[in-house]
């Protein structure tokens, strides 16, 4: 194969790009996702590192004509889910020429623990963008899965490199972090093709500060620099940010992705029917959890939170704030919880972009927890409330005290948070006090545990707490909510009790009902 084939020069790169300018300012991502081709011409699945902790699939889609080698990787971090999606679908592009070496899900322990970093690894290994040779060195790769991953480079011989990542935040907007950006290798073809790519994706972009920039080179140690130094090929790293929903950084991966293949002549036009997009979620922790941060949040509980919740198989915990919700990162999540606080203030600070985030967020299937601030948040009393749960509070005094209160569960309260019988204490301080309101597009709300006894502080009203709902949960949708007015994640011994509302609401794959209904007649 000609070596000048697969090169490109800045003035080609934009002469190509113009050809195809009215293409990009008439498609949405979203028909993107759509258009871009319905499957290579031989698609060859292979697994990378057999009978290891760290197998994972490989495919080489080869167009069966000579042309550039592609190799294409995500995961590699296991927080940064949007370009294992986005592989998933390269995979499927209808190839003209050359070939694909795709691995989607390159650090599969990482991906299942929704962390970072390989889990059960020494620091000095647990980043495997870290762990291949450096520039100037003639040191090999370190670690089992580094080195599995570069014998395949190798094996191959690519002529590019692309790998996809995340970043946490614009960097326009914080320097800090490379999200939305194209990091180049030094080299000419490098530079070039981020530019292409980058004219490809901003064209999806109004805002001029979300736009995406170029940097480089890559991070001594990563993969794309590896191959840049030690391939000598053009490589690059593609960052999305993670503050955008998951949608819209698969499409802007496979806008550039589209932008590079096109250019060299890989891909033809695309044809919005002719491909069917992979979009099932990526494996990750089997519940990602989304916990409020911002104005309304206070005392103990979130801290509390982030160490039970965080530190679990079952569960990974993200801080959101609301400019955040208001963007859409609910989507990357399953369960958002609000804490405790003030609802007023936290529906304030969220304002009517980011409460009618998590409405769709919930009606969609996702899983809501709200903790007495959260749990007023989530009634249908206020003006600015969420009405997700068909209750309202019984009275406007609500400072009612702060103490130790008797709670008692219900059966099905029982089943979904623990086996306690009986009354038991719980720590209180000024959560709502509800009764069934009269939505008529609300279901009903279902008690999963009674206060048994009150504080009454405050001229508050006497008697009104005593056998009202102290923990409901109700449908909205196709999501799930459980409200929580005292505080069980303040209480010793009662710790259990929001993960494991949190594993209840969360999204199922099963049909079974969540909620108990009366036998039909």
């Amino acid at each position: 194969m000609n070596k000048s084939q697969t090169r490109i020069s800045t003035a080609a790169g934009r002469r190509v790009f113009s050809s195809n300018h009215s293409a990009f300012i008439c498609a949405t991502l979203l028909c993107l996702l759509l258009a871009l081709g319905a499957r290579a011409s031989t698609v060859t699945k292979k697994t990378l590192a057999p009978g290891t902790r760290f197998a994972t699939e490989v495919f080489i889609c080869d167009s069966g004509k000579p042309g550039p080698v592609i190799m294409i990787t995500a995961g590699v971090h296991g927080n940064e889910p949007a370009g294992t999606l986005a592989a998933e679908s390269i995979r499927q592009f209808e190839l003209l020429r050359g070939t694909l070496v795709i691995v989607p899900r390159a650090n599969v322990p990482a991906l299942d623990a929704n962390k970072r970093l390989i889990p059960g690894l020494n620091t000095n290994l647990s980043n495997l963008n870290r762990n291949f040779a450096r520039a100037n060195t003639n040191e090999p790769p370190r670690g089992e899965l580094a080195e599995a991953i570069w014998s395949l480079a190798q094996k191959y011989k690519p002529t590019w490199l692309v790998d996809l990542h995340e970043g946490y935040d614009f960097n326009q907007l914080n320097e800090k972090s490379v999200g939305s950006s194209v990091i180049a290798a030094t080299d000419v073809e490098s530079r070039a093709a981020a530019d292409i790519m980058l004219a490809a994706v901003n064209q999806t972009i109004t805002d001029e500060k979300l736009k995406f920039t170029r940097r480089g080179p890559p991070i001594d140690g990563s993969l794309a620099r590896a191959a840049s130094e030690h391939l000598h090929i053009p490589s690059m790293i593609l960052e999305t940010t993670s503050k955008q929903p998951m949608d819209k950084r698969v499409g802007q991966h496979l806008v550039m992705v589209q932008a590079l293949l096109g250019h060299l002549g890989m891909v033809g036009a695309a044809n919005a029917e002719s491909i069917s997009v992979k979009t099932s979620p990526v494996k990750a922790a089997p519940i990602r959890v989304a916990l409020y941060k911002g104005p309304g949040t206070g005392g103990a509980g979130p801290t509390n939170l982030l160490a039970r919740l965080g530190n679990q198989p079952e569960t990974s915990i993200t801080q959101v704030t609301p400019e955040e919700i208001k963007t859409g990162i609910l989507t990357n999540f399953d369960v958002a919880i609000f804490a405790g606080g003030s609802g007023s203030k936290q529906a304030e600070a969220l304002g009517e972009d980011g409460r009618a985030q998590i409405l769709q967020f919930v009606s969609k299937g996702g899983g809501y927890v709200g903790i007495c601030a959260g749990a007023y948040l989530a009634t249908s009393g206020y003006s600015w409330s969420l009405a997700l749960v068909n209750a309202r509070t019984v009275s406007p005094k609500w400072q009612r005290g702060r103490g130790s209160v008797k709670l008692e569960l219900t059966e099905h309260g029982r089943d979904i948070l623990g086996g306690e019988t009986g009354q038991f204490d719980c720590i209180y301080h000024n959560g709502p006090i509800v009764k069934a309101d009269t939505k008529a597009d609300l279901p009903p709300i279902e008690p999963l545990a009674h206060f048994r006894t009150e504080l009454a502080e405050n001229g508050s009203p006497v008697g009104v707490m005593i056998d009202s709902p102290a923990i409901f949960a109700a449908p909205f949708n196709q999501g799930h909510v459980i409200c929580v007015s005292p505080h069980p994640e303040q209480t010793p011994g009662l710790e259990e009790f929001i993960p494991h509302a949190v594993q209840w609401v969360a999204p199922t794959k099963t049909n079974q009902p969540k909620h108990s209904t009366p036998d039909a007649e």
